[in-house]
């Protein structure tokens, strides 16, 4: 293959916006794969392998501190509690994309399957399917229902949610000396778990030192219980009851 073409083969990897928002960990890890196979072949030298690095880290990089404050949507590898939005125990779970009713012994009753971007969750037996709207789950007959993330499997290893205030102020410092350094081996580690954790940085104070010991909207901690955990789902009940 001509440099042209790895030239143009590594552009297309770097320039996929879509991949890198969506999982900025394998798009990092694909640039520098590609960039390799070139060194390896001899289409580039070690001199503009670096640079290539360099380009695909800075996108890395870029990407993770967009998404620092975005609401995670719903993850294929996490584990989810069904909880009726009107209140009550759980209805069922969700182990990935399969769905297992309370009390069925385990057995799996459907599935979430994804169509143009349009997410439901499919019946083997009925054929019925449950809307999905983010973390929320309509019935047909209009009840609603929301996914309670309660963690999830990376790298082939099941993680509990991170529920306990002081954990998550631990893991939360650690992410960001990795994110100031650029630490990519802490920070991937520490960012999955960041996501499924049910606590978010509060947006009002932004964990900053100097602004979070006053303000009211996270009581000084400088996060704050995130939408669709088990601590949001509670208080907002507590606050209908």
């Amino acid at each position: 293959m001509h440099k042209t073409e790895w030239m143009a083969k590594w552009r297309q990897h770097l320039d996929d916006h879509e991949l890198r928002m969506a999982n900025p960990e394998a798009h990092r890890i694909i640039c520098r794969a590609n960039s390799g196979d070139m060194l390896a072949a001899g289409a580039i030298d070690q001199m503009e392998k670096l640079e290539m690095d360099e380009l695909a880290n800075a996108a890395y990089w870029h990407a993770v501190e967009t998404l620092i404050d975005c609401e995670p949507g719903f993850l294929a590898w996490g584990f989810y509690d069904l909880v009726p939005r009107a209140g009550g125990p759980r209805i069922g779970k969700l182990n990935g994309s399969i769905y297992f009713p309370e009390g069925a012994a385990g057995q799996m009753a459907a599935q979430v399957l994804e169509e143009k971007g349009v997410r439901r969750l499919a019946f083997r037996i009925n054929a019925e399917a449950w809307a999905m709207d983010g973390m929320t789950i309509t019935k047909p007959d209009g009840s609603i229902y929301d996914l309670v993330i309660t963690g999830q499997r990376i790298n082939g290893k099941e993680y509990s949610n991170i529920e306990d205030p002081d954990a998550y102020r631990t893991l939360l410092d650690t992410a960001q000396v990795a994110l100031e350094n650029h630490d990519f081996e802490t920070y991937r580690r520490a960012r999955p778990l960041l996501l499924s954790a049910a606590f978010s940085r509060c947006t009002t104070c932004q964990d900053r030192f100097a602004l979070r010991e006053d303000c009211q909207a996270c009581a000084g901690l400088g996060f704050v219980a995130k939408e669709g955990s088990r601590q949001n789902h509670h208080a907002q009940n507590d606050e209908e009851g």
